[in-house]
């Protein structure tokens, strides 16, 4: 089976033809929020019932070529989806989800297909199989990643080639699910006068005035004319504050007229800093002989246009889940440039410091084409968001106030917490916890002070650092502090620090102790256990510690240049041998198999 699958996304690979309309399964929404607020909806746009148990979901991560399969079962009707959704997912996605399970096991660079298992074909690619696209794929005016992607309403088939594929969808932001659950889809030819609202979203600047609304009629009856309500059902606007409008308003679409019928609201605007503001509408009470379509539901977003103007540590506060309490503030900060750009690719991650505190600025996307250059100073525009507890601004604009700014001294702790998050920090005498013996390519690595564990994470555009042996022992590292908590609420853990460069991971500076370096060597290593010591001072005693910190072996020494050291009763592992000399020492990394 896994052969017929791959034979089937090889077959992808090389037909850049779109499949035949209205006659197949085909991806419709994509879900890709925060934490495992995953789902993909596969909708059926054909008038017939269609048997699920001869599909199955592809999921190839990254650039793998070494595929997930979902299989599907039950029938699911003409003109209705099927969701599958992560486990974990918010209760309003599992509320609408068919079933759970692997298919949803992505994070924003991995491709998925629709196979036919009969025909050995795919009816739907998303992404490009075999592809590595780094983080995520760009998709119309956003990506594959921390997005709600919708197949627009006039797609009426699957598609094989991805470079068409990402102009096919509507794009939302992280966290909507409004949409999942039905679809729109021209395929779908009402048999009676149907009404809808002509979109299912739009947003408008605060300073926009009137607005329209406009609903639409498909199939509209001869003979008669149809009415419906249009009714404001909620939102975080409130009305006579921050819109005006009459609700509910009941439209007239004349007999045989094909004509949108619209409302119309006042936006109000004002000079206050507040966060981007909703607002819900419902269409209902359709004339008899009437319905109405999918696009029943519209959301206005009302995007607020001033800027709150303040010091980062005044916009960096966390509610009871340690997400954003300013969540969708619209900000303006000012700070420092630190570090290089981690989003290497086609958009921004990177961290600016002012005189309170430091902030990530992101965005899928570059911005005004600015290039990261660590000790310029800038000013940044944006919405304040987070990512696995990172809080970051949403950057829409970038100005360079000035360039070749001196960097602070970084601020020495003992390993990164909340209050080290975007920060410029040094944390000393560390040593790797893991078996790690060579940095990674986008990966972390377990590092511990001897009582706290925690993570360095070698980012892909670091690329002096990629590939390099580890080559101290123990180590100060200079970084920023960062996060990543994909856990549950309170989003607590995770913190991690990120080096700028290989020179920012140093060998242990003892020259603060007495002692001095014991030039000492320990072999074979690995081991089983059974190690040699030697050393260019006679050795007094012989301590080792497992990567907590915990001693495990202590031993005394008849003041040897050489000695020996039996391990048989501890686990596999990396533990650390301290070679003590009258005045001096030695940290070893050992690696036991």
């Amino acid at each position: 089976m896994k052969r017929l699958l791959l034979l089937a996304i090889g077959a992808i690979m090389v037909n850049l033809t779109a499949f035949g309309q209205c006659s197949d399964l085909y991806f419709s929404e994509y879900i890709e929020g925060s934490g495992n607020n995953k789902a993909i909806e596969i909708y059926n746009p054909t008038n017939a019932a269609i048997n699920l148990t001869d599909y199955a979901i592809v999921r190839l991560n990254g650039g793998s070529s070494n595929p997930d399969t979902f299989y599907m079962n039950g029938m699911l009707a003409a003109y209705d989806v099927y969701i599958i959704a992560n486990s974990g997912a918010d209760a309003t996605i599992l509320a609408a989800a068919d079933t759970t399970g692997s298919a949803t096991y992505y994070n924003g660079d991995d491709a998925l297909a629709i196979v036919n298992i009969k025909t050995k074909t795919s009816t739907d690619i998303f992404g490009t199989p075999g592809m590595d696209p780094g983080t995520e794929w760009a998709v119309g005016s956003g990506s594959s990643k921390e997005h709600t992607l919708v197949r627009k309403s006039t797609i009426k088939g699957g598609q094989s080639n991805w470079t068409t594929g990402v102009t096919e969808w509507d794009v939302y932001p992280q966290n909507t699910f409004t949409y999942l659950g039905s679809h729109t889809s021209d395929c779908y030819v009402p048999t009676m006068p149907q009404v809808a609202f002509g979109s299912t979203s739009e947003t408008v600047m605060e300073n926009d005035g009137n607005i329209m609304v406009n609903v639409s009629i498909n199939n509209p009856s001869g003979t008669d004319a149809t009415m419906v309500d249009v009714v404001i059902t909620g939102g975080t606007a409130v009305s006579g504050t921050d819109y005006t409008a009459t609700s509910p308003t009941t439209l007239t679409f004349a007999a045989g007229s094909t004509s949108d019928e619209s409302i119309t609201i006042m936006i109000t605007d004002n000079s206050m800093t507040d966060v981007d503001k909703t607002i819900e509408l419902k269409l209902r009470n359709v004339s008899t002989g009437a319905e109405i379509g999918a696009d029943s539901s519209m959301t206005i977003t009302i995007e607020n246009d001033d800027y709150l103007v303040a010091d980062i540590k005044d916009v960096r506060g966390n509610d009871a889940n340690w997400e954003p309490a300013l969540d969708g503030q619209k900000v303006e900060i000012k700070g420092i440039v630190y570090g290089i750009d981690l989003d290497g690719n086609a958009g921004l991650s990177f961290t600016i410091i002012d005189s309170t505190a430091g902030m990530n600025i992101f965005n899928f996307r570059d911005v005004n084409d600015y290039v990261v250059t660590e000790g310029d100073e800038i000013t940044v525009r944006g919405e304040i968001t987070s990512y696995n507890g990172l809080i970051e601004v949403f950057a829409d604009s970038i100005k360079v106030n000035s360039t070749g700014n001196t960097l602070k001294d970084p601020v020495v702790v003992s390993k990164p917490s909340e209050d080290t998050e975007s920060d410029f920090i040094e944390i000393r005498k560390v040593w790797i916890a893991d078996t790690t013996t060579v940095w990674p390519n986008n990966g972390n690595v377990a590092l511990t002070n001897g009582t706290d564990t925690f993570q360095i994470r070698i980012d892909r555009d670091l690329t002096d650092i990629v590939g390099q042996p580890v080559i101290s022992d123990t180590m100060d590292i200079i970084g920023i502090g960062g996060q990543f908590d994909n856990s549950a609420f309170p989003l607590d853990a995770g913190y991690q620090i990120f080096p700028r460069r290989l020179s920012d991971i140093m060998t242990w500076d003892k020259s603060s102790v007495r002692d001095f370096t014991l030039i000492a060597n320990v072999y074979p290593n690995p081991t089983n256990g059974f190690v040699q010591i030697s050393a260019i001072q006679p050795i007094v005693s012989l301590t080792v510690t497992d990567a907590l910190g915990n001693v495990v072996f202590t031993q005394n020494v008849s003041n040897e240049l050489q000695t020996s050291l039996e391990l048989p009763s501890v686990s596999s592992g990396v533990y650390f041998v301290q070679i003590n000399a009258e005045n001096a020492s030695s940290m070893k990394r050992l690696v036991v198999e």
